[in-house]
């Protein structure tokens, strides 16, 4: 009976520590380590997110020989005009970096935010596919940042260039939005 009972408790403890399990932001996407999962068909982009004490934690992979990036929305008013962006690139150093940054004009690359609200962000470029993960507040305080609301209808930015250069636009078959994205 003792024997049974340890078992069951075992049994239970695992199943909560593994349905509670918080990703690990490492820039290698586990299946099932997301609690939600969105494959974007044109783009080639795998979406992954959990949010989870106050926090999304996020991974994507997208083919691409140039930076990639992604953002959001909570309305579309011109383009992309107040969006929330970041941005994966090759520095000069050859090593791969993340930037946090915000869309503050219609066209054009966004603008440096000067508060980085992506932490532990860990990018990794391998065979012209990126793999980002990051963790980031769900309300960062920032003005210049995009907060998101579990449940609330967004516009979702995928895009990527063709060269490392983040300064340099997207091609015009190098940018997708997904209306009504909910976290």
């Amino acid at each position: 009976m003792i024997q049974k009972l340890f078992a069951t408790t075992l049994a239970f403890a695992l199943v909560g520590a593994f349905a509670f399990a918080q990703p690990v932001i490492d820039g290698a996407i586990a299946e099932g380590e997301y609690a939600n999962t969105v494959a974007h068909d044109e783009s080639g982009a795998m979406l992954y997110w959990t949010i989870a004490d106050d926090a999304l934690r996020m991974g994507f992979t997208i083919p691409s020989s140039g930076w990639a990036g992604i953002g959001w929305l909570t309305e579309q008013t011109n383009r992309k005009t107040g969006g929330e962006i970041l941005i994966a690139t090759v520095g000069e150093d050859g090593a791969a970096v993340v930037f946090d940054m915000f869309q503050d004009a219609a066209r054009g690359e966004p603008d440096m935010d000067e508060q980085n609200d992506f932490a532990n962000a860990v990018a990794v470029f391998d065979a012209d596919v990126w793999t980002v993960e990051f963790s980031r507040p769900l309300a960062t305080g920032d003005a210049m940042d995009v907060d998101v609301v579990p449940g609330t209808p967004m516009i979702f930015m995928v895009a990527h260039g063709n060269t490392m250069d983040p300064g340099r636009q997207h091609p015009r078959d190098g940018r997708w939005y997904i209306e009504d994205f909910v976290f």
